[in-house]
């Protein structure tokens, strides 16, 4: 996964970071995570900021048109884009590393947070780790994800035959024994494996056979997560390390299906 985040000219990452980056200019819902977390961040008024996973640096311009006024640093696996944002943004700190190996000292931050990263994380509890290290006492560490084992849905998962389509797809293609497997897949398979898969695995399984590493033509969200994400999982793993838990947007509803929930590191 290191290689296909940071190769960013590859026929791999290439065309997919183009499909990211095409998403920064489509509007904000006030009803949506992309606004609610910015929004807390600001509403917290950190002296300092990291961001694990900062992509083209799209958050950080809209932490700042929001009113966040804290030193911010933001990291990325792409050498490329992290050159670029330094390029763009010289007065914010950009570094090119992983979420499992911050170049910062410990408590250097007074919030951190990562939007739609920790399900990519081949190492999700590792890399919390690493984040909660370079939070000060009572530091926050801000969370957003797909809830794939509530939502029985995981992207990056094949279902049927072909990975091309989904059964309706496929039944209109005149594909029926792939359409049947898909229906049969998406209905029963795949949420009974999500739903029991820290159970049969372990802590923090992951899909060892993501689809943008077997299909890399295909382009869509998510064929690249990994991680079996769980806020049921990260609450618990938080609780019994004395963190503190909150869903600011609460968990019904749409939350049910996404995290956005904070961890509160003890201390101050």
């Amino acid at each position: 996964m290191r290689s296909f985040y940071g190769q960013i000219d590859s026929r791999v990452r290439g065309p997919y970071q183009q499909m990211l980056d095409g998403q920064e200019g489509e509007p904000v819902s006030m009803r949506s995570v992309r606004h609610f977390l910015p929004r807390y961040v600001c509403d917290r008024a950190p002296g300092s900021v990291l961001e694990v996973g900062c992509g083209n640096g799209r958050l950080y311009r809209q932490l700042r048109s929001y009113g966040l006024t804290g030193d911010y640093a933001g990291i990325e696996v792409a050498e490329a884009v992290i050159a670029q944002n330094r390029a763009t943004h010289p007065e914010a700190t950009w570094e090119a590393t992983t979420a499992y190996e911050l170049p910062f000292a410990s408590g250097r931050f007074d919030l951190c947070f990562s939007l739609y990263v920790l399900e990519h994380l081949v190492y999700p509890e590792r890399a919390l780790r690493e984040m909660l290290r370079v939070l000060c006492p009572g530091g926050r560490l801000v969370l957003v994800f797909p809830d794939f084992a509530a939502g029985g849905i995981l992207a990056s998962q094949q279902i049927g035959l072909s990975p091309h389509g989904t059964a309706l797809q496929k039944l209109r293609a005149g594909r029926l024994l792939d359409a049947i497997v898909s229906l049969y897949d998406s209905r029963l398979r795949i949420r009974r494996l999500l739903a029991g898969a820290a159970r049969r695995c372990g802590p923090f399984p992951v899909n060892a056979r993501p689809l943008c590493l077997c299909y890399p033509e295909l382009l869509a969200p998510d064929v690249d997560a990994v991680y079996i994400a769980s806020k049921v999982e990260i609450e618990g793993w938080a609780e019994a390390g004395g963190l503190g838990v909150e869903y600011p947007a609460g968990t019904d509803g749409e939350m049910r299906f996404q995290a956005f929930m904070v961890l509160t590191k003890p201390g101050r």
